[in-house]
């Protein structure tokens, strides 16, 4: 075999390592690549772990919300959604009050005290015809921190003896953690009746049922005056708010 050969096949052979080598390389890369597919996983998985739902409101006794709404109150009033979130789609992560509200407990009844007013909410004209806003506090007292999130239950109870069960507004819930001795608040919108021929509603007490519970407080109605009476319509003048939202 003459000198010439040997190189030639020696060259041929070099070759096809090359070649070799760089389809292995190439392969290992493509292999590598297959990590775009870990974003939709994680998505996923948050998406399951951040639906703890907060279905406030529960009634209890003769508390609780949810009942049939009314009609709109005069011109360019609000008025609640038809299809109102019952509760918070996310995590209590707290604003303030506390974090990791996954691992806390709901806030109860018996480890809370309300009132009237707060700092979102003032003192309603009951002689007006537009509509008011009237505040209520919720204080954990519990020792402990805990979770709220979701519409309270809202029963008016007239001095003639009717009942009204308030519908809950389109606003979305958010939750919150309290911390010992902290409070939230929700809102309810009110429409007065200003005029003698209105269907009305004179308030005496009003039934407060927090989310998610069934024992609730009865709270003496401080402000007078008289709402028109809408309890029987769908879109009412008079509703309540989720709590931790202005």
């Amino acid at each position: 075999m003459s000198h010439r050969t040997v190189l030639r096949r020696g060259r041929t052979v070099a070759a096809a390592g090359l070649i070799a080598a760089a389809a292995f390389g190439l392969t290992a890369c493509n292999g590598t690549g297959s990590t775009d597919a870990a974003p939709a996983a994680s998505a996923a998985a948050d998406n399951g772990s951040g639906s703890s739902t907060n279905a406030g409101g529960a009634t209890g006794g003769s508390g609780g919300s949810g009942g049939t709404g009314g009609t709109g109150g005069s011109g360019g009033a609000d008025t609640p959604s038809a299809h109102a979130d019952n509760g918070a789609k996310a995590t209590a992560a707290g604003d303030g009050a506390g974090r990791g509200g996954d691992q806390v407990a709901r806030c109860t009844t018996d480890g809370m005290q309300a009132g009237w007013g707060s700092e979102g909410g003032g003192v309603p004209d009951m002689k007006s015809d537009q509509q008011q806003t009237a505040a209520v506090w919720l204080k954990n007292i519990s020792g402990s921190p805990c979770r709220i999130s979701g519409f309270p239950g809202v029963q008016l109870k007239g001095t003639d003896g009717t009942t009204w069960d308030l519908q809950r507004s389109g606003k979305a819930p958010q939750p919150k953690v309290l911390k010992p001795n902290a409070h939230t608040s929700f809102t309810l919108t009110l429409l007065p009746s200003t005029s003698a021929d209105d269907h009305k509603v004179e308030p005496g007490q009003v039934v407060i049922t927090p989310p998610n519970e069934k024992q609730h407080f009865l709270l003496q109605w401080p402000y007078g005056g008289a709402l028109v009476d809408q309890s029987a319509a769908t879109r009412p003048g008079t509703f309540v708010n989720p709590v931790n939202v202005p």
